[in-house]
């Protein structure tokens, strides 16, 4: 049976995964910078869950997707003491943001990283082409110590923002995964989000 802890850190990470496209694909409202959407309080969880630290040689620094020629720059993210979400700040559209409450990619644990679909006027953004991959197709991330974990993609999944499986993406804990997400679907300006998310599974080969 699962402890409240981690009953409210599934609960933290619900709400993050279900707002995480705002600002994505809002083409009149929404700046190039939006601010980032604030959270609800949940009782000090959502502090607690910023101040793992990683050695800096673990700390991933690039994630490279040969297939869709992605070359991004990692950026560690997560939910902040005041509530807001943080996303990659230097480079919203370029960069991806990999959760710091979630393992070093290649450690045991599911790791995730997400990143944009697209950006304000509809242009393409870092995971624009992640519909394009297929189980055996590979993806690298490049620690800070110049180490490289190889992952493997095994499936990829779109669901609806209400039935996105949190265990099997950020709680899967029997092997060491690499879990991608992005927005899909269509955008519905009255909630300031798209109606999918997709998301992609991989595992470490080496």
């Amino acid at each position: 049976m699962k402890t409240w802890k981690t009953y409210l850190f599934l609960c933290v990470i619900l709400y993050c995964v279900m707002i995480s496209c705002v600002g994505y694909n809002d083409v009149v409202a929404q700046p190039a910078e939006a601010a980032p959407p604030k959270l609800q309080p949940t009782n000090g969880v959502s502090s607690a869950l910023t101040t793992r630290m990683l050695p800096a040689e673990d700390t991933p620094v690039r994630l490279l997707i040969p297939a869709i020629q992605v070359d991004a720059l990692i950026e560690p993210v997560g939910v902040l003491a005041s509530g807001e979400l943080n996303t990659p700040r230097q480079s919203p559209w370029t960069n991806v943001g990999w959760y710091n409450a979630s393992p070093d990619p290649g450690a045991d644990g599911s790791a995730v990283i997400d990143g944009h679909l697209d950006r304000p006027g509809g242009l393409p953004a870092v995971f624009w082409n992640l519909r394009n991959l297929h189980a055996g197709d590979q993806l690298k991330v490049i620690h800070h110590s110049g180490k490289i974990s190889v992952f493997t993609v095994t499936s990829t999944a779109s669901y609806s923002v209400h039935e996105v499986p949190l265990e099997a993406i950020f709680g899967n804990g029997g092997g060491r995964y690499l879990n991608l997400i992005t927005c899909a679907g269509d955008w519905i300006p009255s909630q300031h989000q798209t109606t999918s998310r997709m998301v992609v599974y991989a595992m470490l080969v080496k």
